[in-house]
């Protein structure tokens, strides 16, 4: 929708309608851009040799910050191998820096052991993260599937230290409250 230039609003109500229907339409546009870059990732690990079956899309978690405090937070693409979550990918046509943050807390809390690596991009541009030693790339590489089983038969699959989860779990709601859209689901 587009609003007219030099016309007011005649009312209160027509002004708060035309913003309601401003603010849909960009959240309509940003939530096909990510179904986009879902579909090439999803393509990209296909032709390196990952199934639809290593591949989950849209995955809920359920956190629990303190005894009175759950929040749901979800990730774009996890590639599962060996019965374990290896890969944590966050497609987002905004900022993929300012994401880099969310996706460290992420890999960190939301399984039993913290998940390897993970991966931001907007499509053209990458981030990737080894979650352990906190090194980032700019790549948007991803190993082949064997590559990455071979990678992953020596990572020790353990948590993140119980100190530091409540803060990471913190930061992890921050970020989710302020979401401007959900995830679009292809």
């Amino acid at each position: 929708m587009e609003i007219p230039l030099n016309k007011a609003p005649e009312s209160p109500e027509e002004r708060q309608i035309m913003i309601a229907e401003l603010i849909k339409e960009q959240e309509e546009k940003f939530a096909h851009s990510i179904g986009y870059i879902q579909r090439f990732m999803i393509e990209n690990l296909t032709n390196k040799g990952y199934t639809l079956e290593d591949i989950e899309i849209n995955k809920s978690y359920e956190v629990e910050v303190s005894e009175n405090e759950k929040f749901v937070t979800s990730v774009d693409l996890l590639i599962k191998l060996n019965d374990k979550y290896v890969y944590a990918i966050k497609c987002t046509p905004a900022s993929i820096d300012s994401w880099q943050r969310f996706m460290l807390a992420f890999c960190r809390v939301v399984e039993s052991y913290q998940i390897p690596f993970a991966m931001i991009t907007d499509g053209i541009e990458g981030r990737l993260i080894n979650i352990t030693s906190g090194e980032v790339l700019e790549t948007m590489e991803i190993p082949n599937k064997e590559e990455l089983q071979n990678l992953t038969s020596n990572i020790d699959f353990v948590p993140y230290s119980k100190d530091k989860l409540p803060k990471e779990k913190r930061i992890l709601y921050a970020f989710d409250a302020i979401k401007c859209c959900p995830t679009y689901k292809i």
